[in-house]
């Protein structure tokens, strides 16, 4: 992951790495798409589980992985936890990769430009 000598750097580093590990996986995307089009708008692991197909385990982990990443929040009711869709992180987690992206490009433009700099003998 990007790792340069700066704290806000090396803290964006360790969230972008747990946005992509969340980001990752198909079942995760594909509940998470669920969630932002309105199909399901919280869930519980029993939930998940039961639209989903899996078991109640992994789908807790999955739920967990996403709470991690701030995607989804969870809110204690009775005996059960509901997940929903965290918007407002999302959309900070989008200025971070375009961030990422953009700090990115810059550096292969100015590579590119390096590479095309004339030779001089």
């Amino acid at each position: 992951m990007l790792r340069i000598k700066s704290d806000y750097c090396c803290d964006l580093s360790e969230e972008l790495e747990e946005l992509f590990k969340a980001l990752s996986n198909v079942n995760r995307l594909l509940l998470i798409y669920k969630m932002t089009s309105g199909e399901v708008e919280k869930v519980t692991v029993t939930q998940l589980a039961r639209m989903m197909g899996l078991t109640q385990p992994a789908a807790s982990q999955h739920l967990k992985i996403l709470k991690t990443a701030k995607i989804l929040s969870a809110e204690k009711r009775g005996n059960y936890i509901y997940y929903t869709f965290n918007k407002t992180q999302m959309i900070n987690h989008k200025e971070k990769i375009d961030f990422l992206f953009g700090c990115v490009l810059s550096k292969c433009n100015k590579i590119e430009k390096g590479k095309k700099a004339p030779k001089h003998h």
